[in-house]
This record gives C-alpha cells, structure tokens and sequence, in this order.
C-alpha cells in the first residue's frame, strides 16, 4: 500500500490583504499560516453579502497550481464554519470543548480551502432571509464569481465543489449554474469536480414529502435492528402508500419507530452518528450565557428557535463567534447582522424543490463534471440506504458502466502498522461512490485520515489502496 505523507508548512502567496486575519495568535488558535475571513458581494447594491473564509493549501509537495476546494455544509441553513473548524480545516476543536488543536488531516494538505456561509442570513452573512433551492444555488455563484475577483491567482486553478448534508442540493445546483455561466462566460471557472458526503440528492431524501414518511431512514434503522421486525415489516408494506401522506395511520407509523429507539431526553440516541455518543448538555455562549438544546426527533432540524440541535458538536463554534473580540478580527460587520451567530439557522424562511437534484446528474456527468459520491454508514441523518436506492436507479437509467466493482479500500493503522479496512468504493463512469467504515453523517470528523485519503486520491485520479 503506498502511503502518503502529508506535511504542514506555510507558503505564502501574495493575496489582498484587507480579508487578512491578523492576531489571531492571541485567541489560542495553533496556526501560523494565512487566513482570510470576509464578505462576498451577492447583489449590486451590496445588501446581500456572504461571510467567507479561506485558508491556503499548506503541503509544501504540493504544486503552486493547487486545487480550490469550496466547502459547503446544509441543513438548509448550516454554517459552513462548523466543517471548517470541526472537520477538515487546519486547526479544530477537541470535541465538546473551547480548545482547538493542530489538525493534522486537514484539507489544506491538499488543496486551497473555501468555506462559505450560504444561504442569506446563515452564520454571519446578511440579506434577504427568504431563500430557496433556485435563488441560493444563484447567490453561490455569485459568491464563486467574487471570491476569485479577490484572488484572481487562484481563478484559473482546477475547483472542485465539497460538502455534505443538504449540500447535496446546494452543490449540483451550484455546478450547474456553473455550466450555464460558461458558456457565455469570458473568464470560465475551471469547474472540474463534486465531492458531496451524505448528501441529500432523491426526492425520497430530504424533502418536505419525504420527510412525512421518510422511508430510507426506516430501511436503515431496520439495518441496524433499531426497529422491531414487526414495526418494519408494517412500515415496509406501507412505504407507497405512507409517502407523503398526512394520513393518521402513516403519523402513528413515524411515531412508533420514535419510541422504538427511544428518542427522548433519556437516551440518547445520536442520528448523526448511531454508534456514537449524544451529549445534551447546554451550550455556553462567551459570556457565560447558555443555549438549551433542541428535544431529537428523526430529523435533527425539527427543533425550535433559539435551541441549538441536540447530538451537535458546537460548544467551542458558539464560544469563539460570540465573542466579540474575535468576531470583530476576523472582519464581521456586525452592524448588518439582526442575531448572533448559529451553527444552524432556527429561523431561515427556506423553500425547497420537490425534485431534490437527482434530475440535474446525467447532465452533470454528461458534461464532464467528476463527481464523488462519499456516505458514512453509520449516518441515520442521511443514511447510505437512500444513497444506494438513488445511485442503483442512476446507473440503470443511463446505462452507466461499472468501471471498478464493489470493493473495499484501506488505510494505515494507527497503531499496529497494519493496514485496516476503511469503507467500500464502487467505481461508475463518471462517478466514485465510497463508504467510509464508522463513520457518521459529517466524515471529516469522524474518520480524518480516511477523509483525506479520499478526497486526495480523487483528485489526482489515484486509486484508493487495497
């Protein structure tokens, strides 16, 4: 197995300051490298702005042409800030704690990293709060289109699309607009590929019809023996008939399989990652205020205003951005804002498509678009049941050869040196799908190394170890 070594250095490139985060060193954060941290121009007026950060890549092997990864998370209404100091960004905290720390698998080894808080009125973004599939996937572009004004030596370098979650909407959506705007565009953006983990993509997935009766939880819950044979069996026979119903009898079913696994205050059950551990513990703002959690449900974003959703890993993201201090050095305007910061909107006016974007993939990877598909299959947010379900009727419906069958891939052992199972890949034309052992709904944080692995093996076309 060929074993690469990913070394942190700090090269410095010669990009606009005025995004500059300086001092930071006094905010206890291990980084030596640049940082960048502002706003992005959505509308002409310049009401509409989107709140970024990027960090340079950070491997010293690495080519001056490295690539620009955007990485997205969902919800509708998540801060991408949680993926960039909680799952692959340079620097992340101990889990349930203040403290950051070195990371060592961090994305930056690998490429040029943008993190962009998206839609209007997530994180410290401001504009109009009602949003959409179709108006957010064209504030993203705009977004795109402004981030590579500010760093024009980055616009010709090779970008890929990240994300997980509800990203999977965001990101197809994204890549097309992309596609539209290049064909009359005079500089194109080098759009090359999608990285999307447990990413809600059918229409059976993530949306409000799907959410009545969600199925592929079920079927995944049944995987796992959350459920009763007998509750299953009814829910499976149901499953036409319960989709998108209002139906008493279908709301009894949901309601069943919520008191089979217990989802209460009491027990603890994580959908984000059914293995690990769900602490419900308030959130301490800055100033030694709290946040109560949200009570779980089957859909950790069913929660009410001013809760923080329960299982989530946010104690040190509230600290750090409700500090004001640091929310004025890393170049908040805090003046356009109407609330503080939150890891997930509680209050985002959001309308979905019912379609979701699995419409929009045959001309995705009829144009050329690579595209990898990544599910953590312990995930019972957005569980790989779903991902499977979608992907087995893509291939079908566009003949799509297997290029690599069903297999599984590696990665080095910590602490033996022998190598160890790290997930399945299953190779299509035009697409990757990878599973990730033990890891849940967000896999940068769950499995690091396997994480960076992939994405890096993806990129260069490497395949990934045996």
């Amino acid at each position: 197995m060929n074993l690469y070594l990913f070394l942190s250095v700090v090269v410095i490139y010669c990009f606009p300051t005025e995004d500059l985060v300086k001092d930071y060193a006094k905010f206890n954060i291990p980084y030596t490298g640049q940082w960048f941290s502002g706003y992005l121009r959505i509308n002409d007026d310049g009401s509409k702005q989107f709140h970024y950060f990027m960090f340079p890549q950070q491997n010293q092997n690495m080519s001056d042409d490295s690539p620009v990864i955007l990485w997205l998370n969902g919800g509708p209404g998540c801060s991408s800030l949680y993926g960039a100091l909680n799952e692959n960004g340079p620097f992340v905290f101990n889990l349930g704690t203040n403290d950051l720390r070195v990371n060592p698998y961090s994305w930056t080894n690998t490429a040029h990293m943008f993190y962009l808080e998206s839609p209007a009125t997530v994180g410290f973004s401001y504009g109009d709060e009602h949003t959409s599939d179709a108006s957010s996937a064209k504030d993203n572009l705009q977004a795109v289109i402004q981030f590579f004004k500010k760093f024009p030596e980055l616009s010709t370098h090779q970008f890929y699309i990240s994300g997980e979650s509800y990203a999977g909407t965001y990101i197809p959506l994204l890549a097309n607009e992309i596609i539209e705007y290049n064909k009359n565009a005079t500089k194109r953006i080098n759009l090359i590929g999608l990285m999307i983990g447990n990413g809600c993509t059918d229409y059976t997935e993530c949306t409000i019809e799907a959410k009545r009766f969600p199925i592929h939880k079920f079927e995944f819950m049944h995987s796992h023996h959350l459920i009763s044979e007998k509750l299953w069996e009814e829910i499976d026979s149901q499953r036409d008939n319960c989709f998108n119903s209002t139906t008493q009898y279908c709301k009894d079913l949901y309601a069943k399989t919520q008191e089979e696994i217990n989802l209460s205050y009491e027990f603890y059950y994580n959908p984000y990652n059914i293995y690990g551990k769900c602490y419900q513990l308030p959130i301490t703002k800055f100033n030694g205020e709290t946040i109560p959690r949200s009570k779980m449900t089957l859909d950790p974003f069913d929660r009410q205003p001013g809760t923080v959703p329960s299982c989530s890993e946010a104690q040190g993201l509230f600290y750090y951005f409700t500090n004001p201090e640091f929310v004025k050095a890393i170049n908040v305007d805090t003046s356009k804002l109407k609330k503080e910061w939150e890891d997930c909107s509680s209050t985002i006016k959001y309308t979905k498509d019912p379609r979701a974007t699995y419409y929009l993939y045959p001309k995705l990877i009829k144009s050329g678009i690579r595209i990898l598909k990544f599910s953590g299959d312990v995930d019972g947010v957005v569980p790989i049941t779903g991902t499977f379900f979608w992907l087995n009727n893509l291939q079908n419906e566009m003949g799509l050869h297997t290029i690599e069958p069903w297999r599984s891939w590696t990665i080095p052992g910590n602490k033996s040196g022998e190598d160890q199972n790290a997930g399945n890949v299953w190779i299509l034309d035009g697409l990757w799908f990878v599973t990730i052992r033990n890891a849940g709904h967000m896999v940068p944080m769950d499995q690091p190394m396997a994480a960076l692995i992939m994405i890096n093996n993806f990129i260069y076309g490497i395949p990934l170890p045996y």
